[in-house]
């Protein structure tokens, strides 16, 4: 690949995932975020075209097809059960879930490793990305007129929350700052001279500002049980037959613990509008079991306009999920999350024991993977564009890395190149 070609392609995937993780929605109403769809497609096409006509060995109908049967279906069932089950046409429901289409990112960053692109540069590339981001939310936090914001009937109205405690702040990309920060803290300890220390430093202080003005105390908690955990069960291959024997114990603690929890969300602030927004969400989920009842469009129909101004099914967690995309759509979904999860775990034990050290890259994604899934049942945010992002990148990513590792046979290439 020619040093020109390869700084196009560099900087349209730090484009891209700066769009994926939402680094654009301060701005201009979330555009941005099409603009990283359509550089994915041409990326996603430019890397299928030149690998279909240059290398003989990729399983190249594998990599091209599965990224459109995937999204199509989701796309097309959510968007058609809407428009069936409202009465409304297809097409904005259609284009409301076009975030699912970021997951062309994953055949596209394989397609583009099998022309030459290392997966060093990739990983560049992404950290870079995200230290853009949240220079960007910082500088976003102090231009934007929080109070404004909020009480405006504007789209920046939904990014800016208010509570008594933490006064008015403006919603930060998340999986950015999580990965982020498990990335700067673990090259902290890796990287030996003091001059590199200091520069980790750097994105670890403005992680640790950014967390000093949202005080997401909850998800600071998940992510510090998460790397608690690491060493206890997922270090090692030996260490997670432990899970063998702590899931059930957990299973039961839980259950025993659930009346406190129901009674602590049934007493919060706002529990009967949640309470009322759950059980709708429930029996249209039962009412609509296969597909649930669909992707809405402010261009058509609202959940709003349906079943009340309250009720907003993206806060209802796993529930929710099931409501919008049915019984099957929840499978598919966990699916997902531990195929991802259980991919980077692998990934990182090749890794540590081939080089004797973590991958800072995948670690932090095991991290942020790990998080997620211990607050699965409430956030179940891989169905969202940062979530989708982080499974596309790690789905690609993992299998570069297979390939640099040699663990994937190279039997097909070496057929290929003596035939």
């Amino acid at each position: 690949m020619r040093l020109s070609v390869k700084s196009i392609v560099g900087f349209l995937f730090i484009l891209i995932f700066f769009a994926g993780y939402q680094g654009g929605k301060y701005f201009a109403n979330n555009r941005f975020q099409e603009v990283g769809l359509a550089l994915t497609f041409l990326l996603f096409f430019y890397g299928a075209v030149f690998t279909a006509l240059t290398d003989r060995t990729i399983r190249w109908s594998w990599w091209f097809w599965s990224a459109p049967l995937i999204v199509g279906y989701v796309m097309l069932s959510s968007s058609a059960a809407f428009a069936l089950n409202a009465g409304v046409p297809i097409m904005p429901s259609l284009f409301a879930s076009r975030e699912f289409l970021i997951l062309f990112l994953a055949p596209t960053l394989y397609f583009v490793y099998r022309l030459g692109f290392a997966v060093e540069d990739m990983h560049r590339l992404f950290v870079t990305s995200l230290v853009i981001i949240i220079l960007n939310y910082i500088l976003s936090y102090h231009r934007v007129d929080l109070e404004a914001a909020y009480f405006s009937t504007g789209y920046m109205s939904y990014l800016v929350t208010y509570d008594e405690w933490r006064g008015y702040r403006l919603k930060p990309p998340t999986f950015a700052l999580i990965i982020l920060t498990c990335y700067a803290s673990i090259r902290l300890f890796q990287d030996g001279s003091p001059l590199r220390k200091l520069l980790w430093a750097i994105p670890l202080l403005l992680v640790g500002y950014v967390w000093s003005l949202i005080m997401a105390r909850s998800q600071m908690a998940t992510v510090a049980m998460a790397m608690l955990l690491y060493p206890i069960f997922l270090s090692r291959p030996n260490r997670a037959n432990l899970l063998v024997l702590v899931v059930p114990i957990g299973l039961i603690v839980l259950l025993a613990a659930g009346s406190t929890l129901v009674d602590a969300f049934m007493n919060a602030e706002g529990a009967d509008v949640r309470a009322k927004a759950y059980v709708i969400a429930w029996q249209t989920a039962l009412e609509h079991p296969i597909i649930g009842f669909g992707q809405s469009s402010g261009y058509s129909k609202t959940y709003q306009d349906v079943f009340g101004p309250k009720f907003f099914p993206d806060d209802l967690g796993i529930v929710g999920t099931a409501f919008k995309y049915g019984f099957l759509g929840v499978f598919l979904y966990l699916f997902a999350n531990f195929y991802v999860l259980f991919r980077l775990i692998k990934t990182n034990w090749y890794y540590r024991k081939r080089h004797g050290v973590h991958h800072p890259l995948i670690w932090s994604l095991l991290m942020m993977m790990t998080a997620l899934t211990l607050n699965l049942i409430l956030n179940p945010g891989l169905a969202y564009m940062q979530g989708l992002t982080t499974a596309a990148f790690t789905v690609g990513i993992t299998a570069c890395l297979y390939e640099d590792m040699g663990l994937v046979s190279r039997a097909r290439r070496v057929v290929a190149t003596t035939s």
